[in-house]
């Protein structure tokens, strides 16, 4: 019911209840008046009086807590290429110094020294083989040698040129004889050179061979041994979200020096936060802000923001929504009731103002760098240019071209009902 309706409502039943005789009078009486607001809102413009008042203005946001300064924990360094994690500890969970806290996948790692020890082993049976092989063709030329050394004395020692004994041909082919045993001697030297020369190189490049296989063996070892995460010393051992802000599960594969979690120091925590990129206009490092615990609402803790991220992301990897990610640091730690991951709701205090003039920003309206809004006068509703200052999502203060007690348009007025 509006205001004139009730109004017409209430003076007809009191007109009842006092004289019967004054019906008619009070019924004139509220027409009239029932007349004249229906006048006032023909008009179709929703209206508003500005009033001076304080003009704070704070940017939402939430995020978990995490302590100031924490070691991380670590995949050893010295592991080399990536593993598959095979188990992790609870989140959460008090360790001690030594403790085990990730463990990664072995399989893969003992099957490749396996097969690495196996090509060593049967390198070492090929070099067996080849030198085998090598003393049998050694042991064949240097026979042939002292074959060929008795052939060549015989010929020598029975060797004749008397034609009376032996006619040309047959001194020719002894001198022949002679020639092609020399020959031989001359190919079976060389030949035991050579040969000398070329096992030697073969039994070379077996070791080279070998070398590659013991240096993988070797590498394959050292991962074995450094397949367990330890704890460097006590504390509450806590997951680390990646870039993609999951956290370590089974079955994640892991380079040497990723961080899986951490040891934070709970003596000082702070406040990590997240707010979206459209409201996040005028935060900067130093805005003092007040955060509340999730499960202490009623537990204000205040802080300034000590840290805030250049350029705006997603928080998920899929998400399509930038989010600036900024810190907090908290004025004083409670202990008993701030732990790490512990979901935080803050806001951040960007103006306090006093006693000012304000409108909603859908009342501001602007062209070629003017603003203005429309106020109302007696003849209707004029162009009235304005002059701003400090703006919030909502509302923009005015510090030239209003007073207090003016009435201006919360929408665009009708041409009718402009002057």
């Amino acid at each position: 019911m509006s205001e004139c309706q009730f109004s017409f409502t209430k003076s007809v039943n009191g007109a009842f209840n006092l004289n019967r005789n004054l019906v008619k009078s009070s019924v004139l009486i509220a027409m009239l008046a029932l007349s004249g607001c229906s006048q006032q809102a023909s008009d179709g413009v929703l209206t508003m009086d500005v009033q001076r008042a304080d003009f704070t203005f704070d940017i939402p946001a939430a995020g978990e807590l995490e302590a100031s300064n924490a070691t991380a924990v670590t995949v050893p360094s010295g592991l080399r290429g990536p593993q598959s994690l095979a188990w992790i500890l609870a989140n959460f969970t008090q360790v001690k110094a030594g403790d085990v806290v990730a463990r990664m996948d072995p399989e893969r790692e003992n099957y490749r020294l396996k097969m690495e020890q196996f090509d060593f082993d049967k390198l070492a049976f090929d070099s067996q083989i080849q030198t085998e092989k090598d003393n049998t063709i050694s042991q064949n030329l240097l026979e042939g040698t002292q074959i060929t050394s008795q052939e060549k004395d015989l010929a020598e020692r029975y060797f004749s040129d008397d034609e009376r004994v032996y006619n040309k041909i047959e001194i020719i082919d002894q001198m022949r004889n002679q020639d092609y045993l020399v020959a031989k001697m001359h190919y079976f030297d060389w030949g035991l050179e050579q040969h000398g020369s070329q096992a030697e190189a073969e039994q070379e490049l077996i070791k080279l061979r070998q070398k590659g296989h013991s240096a993988k063996i070797s590498r394959y070892e050292s991962n074995l041994n450094q397949m367990e995460i330890i704890a460097p010393h006590d504390g509450l051992f806590v997951y680390q979200a990646g870039w993609d802000g999951s956290f370590p599960v089974v079955g994640d594969m892991m380079w040497s020096g990723t961080s899986i979690g951490l040891l934070p120091d709970t003596s000082v925590m702070q406040a990590k936060l997240y707010v979206q990129e459209s409201e996040a206009a005028g935060l900067a490092v130093g805005k003092k802000a007040t955060v509340y615990l999730d499960a202490y609402p009623d537990k204000p803790f205040t802080g300034e923001v000590t840290q805030l991220d250049a350029l705006a992301k997603p928080k998920d990897k899929d998400s399509p929504v930038n989010y600036f990610q900024f810190t907090i640091s908290l004025d004083r730690t409670e202990v008993g009731i701030m732990q790490p991951g512990r979901q935080v709701q803050a806001k951040v205090h960007m103006l306090s103002l006093h006693s000012v003039l304000t409108v909603p920003n859908q009342a501001l309206f602007q062209k070629e760098g003017q603003y203005w809004v429309y106020l109302k006068t007696a003849e209707g509703f004029v162009k009235q240019t304005v002059e701003m200052g400090n703006r919030s999502l909502n509302r923009t203060e005015i510090t030239k071209g209003l007073t207090e007690g003016d009435v201006i348009a919360l929408t665009t007025p009708p041409k009718r009902s402009r002057v």
